[in-house]
C-alpha cells in the first residue's frame, strides 16, 4: 500500500510538471475486482493555495468505454474546468455502473467506491473545499440515476447533483441492475423514488437539477412531479432534446445551472457569516 501511494504521488508530480491536461491513476480497492482508473482534469491555473469545487462525472459504461461518448472529454472541449474553475473527475467501474452496493458481493460496491474511495482520494491528493458544498455530481441515463441516488442516499456528504434524460423513476430491475444490486430489497435502499420522501428535509434549498427529453422524458416528468409533491425545490427543464449521449447540447445548460446554484450558495453562506471573500482559499 505504501508503494502504491508513493507511485501515485510520483505520477501526480510528473504530470503536473509536464502540464498534462488529464491526470490518470490506476487503483486497486476492496470495492471492486481488479484495477480501475481515475482521471482528473485540473483548471489551467490550478494552485495548491486555493480550494476548488469538484465535479464528479458519473459514467454510463464500464471502464472507459465510449459508445455513448466520453463525459470528461466533452467537458474538456467545453473548457468547463477553466470557465467554472473546477476540478473534474471521472472514475471507471468493473461492471456496468448503476451506483449501488450489492446485497452479498463485497466486490460490487459501486456507491461505496465513489463515496469511500474516489472522493477521499481526490481530497487527499488535490486542494478541494473538502465539504459537501464542494462535491457536485453530473450524469445522464443510468449515471443520472446514480447522481440522484447518491445525493439522496447521502445528502450530508454530496452537495449538488444534475441528471439529464435519466430513468430516475425506475422501480424494478432494468438494463443490468440485478448484477449491481443483487436483490430487489437491496435496490430499494437506493431507489430515488423511495429516497425522495425520506430525505426531503435535507433539501430545503435547490440542490437538484433535473433535465431531459430524448429517451426518458416521461420518467423525467414523473420525477419532477414527485419532487414537487414532496415540496423539494429543484431546477427542471424537460426540453433539452439531443442524442442520448454525452453531448454539449444538454451538458452546457445543465452544468451551467448546477455550478451557478452551487457557487451562489457558497457566496450566500459566506455573506451571512460575515466571512471575507476567501471561499476559494485553502482553509
Amino acid at each position: 500500500m505504501k508503494y502504491r501511494i508513493y507511485a501515485l504521488t510520483l505520477v501526480h508530480a510528473i504530470s503536473t510538471l509536464l502540464a498534462a491536461p488529464v491526470e490518470k491513476y490506476e487503483v486497486e480497492t476492496e470495492y471492486q475486482n481488479g484495477k480501475q482508473e481515475i482521471r482528473v482534469l485540473l483548471p489551467d491555473n490550478y494552485k495548491m493555495t486555493r480550494s476548488y469545487q469538484v465535479l464528479y462525472v458519473l459514467p454510463v459504461e464500464k471502464a472507459f468505454r465510449n459508445r455513448f461518448g466520453y463525459g470528461l472529454g466533452v467537458l474538456e472541449e467545453m473548457n468547463a474546468h477553466n470557465r467554472y474553475n473546477l476540478i473534474i473527475v471521472q472514475m471507471g467501474f468493473e461492471k456496468e455502473p448503476w451506483f449501488g452496493d450489492h446485497a452479498t458481493d463485497p466486490k460490487v460496491r459501486q456507491a461505496s467506491y465513489v463515496k469511500e474511495y474516489v472522493v477521499p482520494f481526490i481530497e487527499k491528493n488535490y486542494s478541494t473545499l473538502g465539504t459537501s458544498e464542494g462535491r457536485l455530481l453530473l450524469g445522464f441515463s443510468k449515471s443520472g440515476w446514480g447522481a440522484f441516488s447518491l445525493i439522496l442516499k447521502h445528502p450530508d456528504f454530496f452537495g449538488y447533483a444534475a441528471a439529464w434524460d435519466a430513468p430516475v423513476s425506475f422501480t424494478k430491475f432494468r438494463y443490468g441492475m440485478a448484477s449491481v444490486y443483487g436483490t430487489p430489497k437491496q435496490l430499494a435502499l437506493y431507489r430515488p423514488d423511495l429516497l425522495i420522501p425520506k430525505q426531503k428535509r435535507s433539501f430545503d434549498k435547490i440542490r437538484l437539477v433535473l433535465t431531459g427529453q430524448k429517451l426518458w422524458g416521461k420518467e423525467t416528468t414523473k420525477t419532477h412531479k414527485l419532487l414537487n409533491s414532496e415540496g423539494i425545490r429543484h431546477h427542471y427543464d424537460n426540453t433539452l432534446e439531443c442524442p442520448h449521449r454525452w453531448d454539449k447540447t444538454w451538458m452546457e445548460p445543465t452544468l451551467s445551472v448546477l455550478v451557478t446554484i452551487a457557487q451562489e450558495h457558497i457566496t450566500k453562506k459566506r455573506e451571512q457569516s460575515g466571512a471575507p471573500d476567501t471561499d476559494k482559499l485553502r482553509r
